[in-house]
């Protein structure tokens, strides 16, 4: 399967959550860093998977993002879907 940039980076992006879930919400440029990602690219993103509910943002003080459920129960396939990713197998 080929997946498009955009779709390589919501799987890393979601992984940085899973991997950082329980803690405190993780900030955009935390995963901006660690992922190297851009700042907008992740926003762009960010719009997507919030709307798609796998993830969710706390505003304020201490705020940043959250995975929206248990990280065992979003798969890549949920993932890509999210982000408008063709599942189509490549031979």
């Amino acid at each position: 399967m080929r997946l498009s940039t955009l779709g390589r980076y919501a799987l890393r992006a979601m992984v940085d959550l899973a991997l950082h879930q329980g803690e405190t919400p993780v900030l955009r440029k935390d995963i901006v860093e660690r992922q190297g990602i851009s700042s907008d690219y992740l926003a762009h993103l960010f719009g997507k998977l919030k709307q798609a509910r796998l993830v969710e943002s706390v505003m304020g003080p201490g705020g940043g993002y959250t995975l929206a459920r248990d990280p065992r129960d979003i798969t890549a396939a949920d993932v890509l879907r999210a982000v408008d990713e063709q599942l189509d197998p490549v031979f």
